[in-house]
């Protein structure tokens, strides 16, 4: 007779969900990254870097808002240089919707461009758990057994990278943003200042949900553990290399390093060009200034090659789920 009773008998327990199984595969990742302490010490110099980025953005505000600290300072420059300050310095505090706006437009610019930084160094770390772990010991075979389908897997692994680029990247430059507003002498700041958040949360949203995908398909190239790390900086390091050598050859093989098609997505999303450009007229004194310079020599100020980044990222992308398909499944 069987231990145990073989009629059919109706579930009373909670009914999770299939999400919850994708969270829990994403929670175990991310457990599993956070217990490295290399991981840890980038997280905090993201942080840190964050409290840099407001105690730049609480100076900036002092510029922007007359009888601050800094009009004491003009005070003691000489006649012609203090007349030159306090007609910029009193445009500016009279047009704060265009002062506030370009000035915190270029800074987040500068400031996602260098958060991104981090979260390479962040993925080049954890790369090794992500898929080459798992299929170096069949995990997956573990997975199927428990209903997960490979999509609800892909999804836990997605959300894993994804939540850590998060924690590294788009929650520190939103903060940043927010105690930069909130420690400015006027909170109108946060108001004139709200383009930059909304371009700075996009280009991050765009870019972490694409290095997701594509440190995925990285890791799912090698069972080694040190294999898909080696990998991913290649991939990195190499496509900066032939990044530069297609500015001074062909202008297509820029576009074999995501690094650089990123970049390209920056610049249409903030329009460092037009800004300066709305500077220019709006303001004599910098428009004085910059009479007879060619801005366009630049980078920052050129016109992104935006089509052509698009199109990479999109074959990046299709590359990469294209591997995880074929390298990925259950035997």
């Amino acid at each position: 007779m069987s231990l145990y009773r073989s009629a059919y008998q109706r579930w009373k327990g909670e009914h999770l969900g299939i999400w919850y199984r994708r969270f829990a595969i994403a929670a175990n990742g991310f457990q599993n990254a956070w217990a490295n302490k290399w991981v840890r010490n980038i997280v905090m110099a993201a942080w840190l870097f964050c409290l840099v980025q407001t105690a730049l953005l609480f100076g900036i505000g002092q510029l922007l808002v007359k009888d601050s600290v800094i009009y004491t300072l003009v005070e003691q420059l000489q006649p012609q240089l203090q007349t030159l300050a306090n007609g910029l310095m009193s445009w500016i505090v009279a047009h704060p919707e265009i002062s506030v706006r370009s000035t915190y437009s270029f800074l987040f610019y500068f400031f996602a461009g260098w958060f991104k930084v981090f979260s390479l160094i962040l993925i080049a770390l954890i790369i090794p758990a992500l898929i080459s772990r798992d299929l170096a010991s069949k995990a997956i075979i573990i997975y199927s057994s428990r209903a997960i389908s490979r999509v609800d897997y892909f999804l836990g692994k997605f959300m894993t990278v994804f939540a850590l680029l998060s924690v590294a990247w788009l929650l520190p430059v939103c903060t940043a943003w927010l105690l930069g507003g909130l420690l400015a002498p006027d909170w109108s700041f946060l108001w004139h200042s709200r383009m930059a958040l909304f371009k700075s949360a996009t280009y991050i949203t765009a870019a972490i949900g694409f290095l997701s995908l594509l440190a995925m398909g990285v890791s799912a190239l090698s069972m080694k553990e040190k294999s898909a790390t080696v990998y991913w900086v290649v991939l990195w390091v190499l496509g900066n290399v032939i990044s530069n050598i297609g500015r001074q050859t062909e202008p297509w093989l820029r576009h074999l390093s995501f690094n650089y098609n990123l970049e390209q997505l920056a610049l249409k999303l903030f329009q460092p060009r037009v800004e300066l450009t709305l500077l220019q007229e709006n303001v004599p004194v910098i428009g004085n200034l910059l009479r007879g310079v060619r801005v366009e020599r630049f980078p920052m100020f050129q016109d992104p090659h935006f089509n052509g980044a698009v199109i990479a990222c999109l074959a990046m992308t299709i590359l990469a789920i294209l591997i995880l398909h074929m390298k990925v499944k259950p035997e």
